[in-house]
């Protein structure tokens, strides 16, 4: 599992790049003929990693409920993010990786519901959902590259 969260850690890093890079009117800005902006895919992998992860191990996510209602699938952005939600995204990138290193090392998953994802993939495992997650995050990542494009 190191390589898994090594390249997650690597994933984290190229979001928190594009957060740094892009102003905030560019964060929030939805492309013409797009359904969401930069900064919904960046909140979105990181609500959606507290499910995968901590949700189906039976454990309390380390974001709120309201983050993960703002960002879950089938929202949608309303191109009002401010500079402190943008800050918040920020820490999270960070924190809720390397808190969850600590909490698998510390052996705190210790059960984990079967999901089949809505891309086909059935996640049996913990080991799964992680790997899984890195995943997701690569096609978020393609959809702010599409994304940046246009801002």
């Amino acid at each position: 599992m190191e390589t898994t969260f090594s390249i997650w850690k690597t994933s984290r890093s190229l979001y928190l790049n594009f957060l740094t890079s892009y102003s905030l009117e560019q964060l929030n800005k939805i492309p013409e003929g797009m359904n969401n902006n930069l900064i919904w895919n960046i909140g979105h992998i990181i609500a959606a990693q507290q499910g995968l992860v901590y949700r189906l191990s039976g454990l309390t996510p380390l974001v709120s409920e309201t983050f993960i209602n703002k960002y879950k699938n089938g929202s949608v952005p309303n191109g009002e993010t401010t500079q402190e939600e943008v800050d918040e995204i920020k820490a999270l990138l960070t924190s809720t990786h390397d808190q969850t290193l600590i909490d698998y090392k510390e052996g705190k998953f210790k059960n984990y519901q079967e999901y089949q994802t809505k891309t086909g993939f059935l996640l049996k495992n913990l080991e799964d959902a992680l790997q899984f997650n890195n995943y997701h995050e690569g096609i978020h990542l393609g959809f702010i590259m599409k994304i940046k494009k246009f801002i």
